[in-house]
This record gives structure tokens, C-alpha cells and sequence, in this order.
């Protein structure tokens, strides 16, 4: 990586973070609206939503994001190649809708869970190949100057569920659990097709991952997750979802869960329960602070396994005295590059 001369100091403390080893402060991936912006650098206009996806958009957003934003701390130039949250729906048979601006929808395909067996992943498929232009794009226009991630593959039961419906594998769930495990397993065998496939596509050309949450590792990562389980009880999520779960921590070097909304926190039992997994990264309900769910997130770091979460900047504060920052990754938005500098000065203060 050539993009940043602290690169080596910035890997360094992720490594420190996911194995929770000593640290004199929690990482910290900050950014901040440049002090000398490259003015003449402008964000792409849309003309139409699916423009989004074209590899020309995405390289000129990414080289917009570079020249307006300020990395500090252990924050890093991180470009997100968002194809909406399941894509993998798209390339084992399914379709993806990109006529929203802001959001990707995977109609259902499937009439019944019984016939998910029957999918292949496509490697020669439209959708993957978009994909594949993309990644190649960003790597080959501006690989020397930020991380690019990998896509987001999705989850397994919640793939499963756009392909069949989401109301139809509640019920199935509930009707038919074997059937919903078989699917699940096969769609884990998917799931590890398309990773590798898009890990591979980094090969001598990245030497980390990235997901599409800003933290970074050295072989192979991933922000894995399982949305469905805002719907089950943590009985049907131990039982049908977080074994899957825990087959791809075991085959990944830094795994992390993405654990999101209100009531999802009675899963993290079954999660701790898995091994391999080293991060959760916590999302409240909209409009709260993730230090409301201090007791949670202690939990999670004595379990040993580490947290992230976003925080504004006034929260850093607490969250140094309140956490173990041997486990701790923040993300924090300032407001300028002197607030950014000043606050990567106090958080070594405050962790004394």
C-alpha cells in the first residue's frame, strides 16, 4: 500500500485489536472534511439510480472521497464496492433491483425452501461479472491510493429468505426446520464459492480486506451477518443459523458479526458461544447512542471478543473509561481535521 505512509502503524494496531492485545488506546478510524479540499475534484452526478453500480461511477466517487475527506488515527482511504447487502441472491438465480437511489431489492425467485439445493453460483453470470468489473476497476484506477473492499455477499439465512420470501421462511421455520437447515448448509457452501471468488480477486494486488465497515486485516475478513434473526427467538437462531455462523468464523482469519436493531441482542449468547468469531460490531436503534448498551458490549470484550462502533466525537471520552480499548474500535466523524488531531491526543489521556 502506498496510499498512506502510516499504513504499516494502522495495520499494526488492527492486528492488536483483533487479537486483544495491550494497547495504549482503542483504534480509532476518524476522518474529517479536508482542511485544503481537492475543490476541483466533484462527486459523479446520477442520472439514473443503477448508475451507482457502473465501475466509471464508483471510480469517480471513490476519487471525489479522496480529495474532500481526511483519514487520521488509524483511519484509512476505505471505498465500499456496494452492490446491495445479498448480492449473492443475484448470482445463484435471483435478480437485483437497482431502480431505488439509495437501497437494492432481491425480488423472490423460489416457490418453495426445498428447492435452494438445486442452486449453483455463477461465475459467469451477469451479476458477478459486474462485480468482478467493478473490484478490477477501483484496483487497477486507484489501488495505490485506498483499501477497496469486498462485496457484500450477504448473509446466508438471509439470502435464503429473499429467494423464498421472508413471511414463507418464517413459517417454514416453524413448519418445516429441517428443510430451513438444508437450505441454509447449502447456501453456506455458496457463500464460500463466492468468497473465495472475490477474495481471489485481490490476490498480489491488496495485501489486506476489508468489509464494507471500515476495519482492515491481513488475510482473510469478513462482516458477516444474519439480519432473519430480528425475527427468530434465540432458541430458532442457536438451533437453525449460528452454527453457519460459526463455520465461517472458523474458516476466516479476522471474522466479524454485524449485529444490528433492537432485539437482536439476546443472539449474541449463541454467538460467543462459536469460535473463531473476533469482533461484533454493535448498531443501535436509530437515533441512539451505543453506550446506552455498555453492559452488552462489556460482556462481548470479556468473552474476549472485541467491539466497534460508531460514537460522535463527544462520546470518545466515556466510551475510553467505560471500555477495555484492547478491544475497542471507534468510528468517529469531526467535524475538522484540528478536532480529529485534538481528539486522537486526548483519547491517550483519557486511557492512561
Amino acid at each position: 500500500m502506498q496510499f498512506c505512509d502510516r499504513f504499516p502503524q494502522i495495520i499494526e494496531r488492527f492486528d492488536r485489536f483483533w487479537e486483544g492485545t495491550d494497547t495504549d488506546r482503542p483504534v480509532l478510524f476518524i476522518t474529517a472534511p479536508k482542511e485544503r479540499p481537492a475543490a476541483a475534484v466533484a462527486a459523479p452526478e446520477i442520472e439514473r439510480p443503477a448508475d451507482r453500480i457502473l465501475p466509471e461511477h464508483m471510480v469517480a466517487r471513490a476519487r471525489a472521497q479522496l480529495a474532500w475527506t481526511a483519514y487520521l488515527a488509524e483511519g484509512f482511504p476505505h471505498f465500499f464496492l456496494n452492490f446491495g447487502p445479498g448480492i449473492l441472491h443475484a448470482c445463484i438465480g435471483g435478480d437485483a433491483d437497482f431502480g431505488s437511489p439509495d437501497t437494492t431489492w432481491f425480488p423472490r425467485f423460489l416457490a418453495d425452501v426445498d428447492e435452494f439445493a438445486d442452486l449453483e453460483f455463477h461465475h459467469d453470470g451477469k451479476w458477478w461479472r459486474r462485480i468482478m468489473a467493478a473490484t478490477d476497476a477501483l484496483l487497477e484506477e486507484l489501488g495505490d491510493e485506498l483499501v477497496v473492499s469486498l462485496t457484500d455477499i450477504g448473509g446466508a439465512a438471509d439470502i435464503v429468505g429473499s429467494a423464498v420470501g421472508r413471511e414463507q421462511l418464517l413459517m417454514d421455520v416453524l413448519d418445516r426446520p429441517e428443510s430451513v437447515r438444508a437450505a441454509v448448509d447449502h447456501c453456506h457452501r455458496l457463500w464460500m464459492e463466492a468468497y473465495e471468488a472475490n477474495y481471489a480477486a485481490f490476490a498480489g494486488r491488496q495485501d489486506v480486506t476489508t468489509p464494507w465497515w471500515p476495519v482492515v486485516s491481513r488475510g482473510r475478513t469478513y462482516m458477516t451477518q444474519c439480519d432473519f434473526n430480528a425475527l427468530t427467538s434465540p432458541g430458532v437462531f442457536a438451533d437453525l443459523f449460528a452454527d453457519e455462523l460459526g463455520a465461517i468464523f472458523r474458516q476466516l482469519d479476522s471474522a466479524a458479526y454485524h449485529l444490528d436493531g433492537i432485539g437482536t441482542e439476546v443472539h449474541v449468547p449463541a454467538l460467543l458461544a462459536q469460535e473463531g468469531l473476533k469482533c461484533i460490531q454493535w448498531v443501535p436503534a436509530p437515533g441512539t447512542s451505543a453506550l446506552r448498551h455498555k453492559e452488552m458490549l462489556r460482556g462481548i470484550q470479556e468473552a474476549g471478543v472485541s467491539v466497534t462502533f460508531m460514537l460522535y466525537p463527544e462520546e470518545v471520552e466515556r466510551a475510553c473509561k467505560e471500555f477495555d480499548p484492547r478491544r475497542l474500535c471507534l468510528i468517529v466523524a469531526c467535524e475538522s481535521e484540528t478536532q480529529a488531531e485534538e481528539l486522537v491526543e486526548n483519547t491517550l489521556r483519557w486511557c492512561e
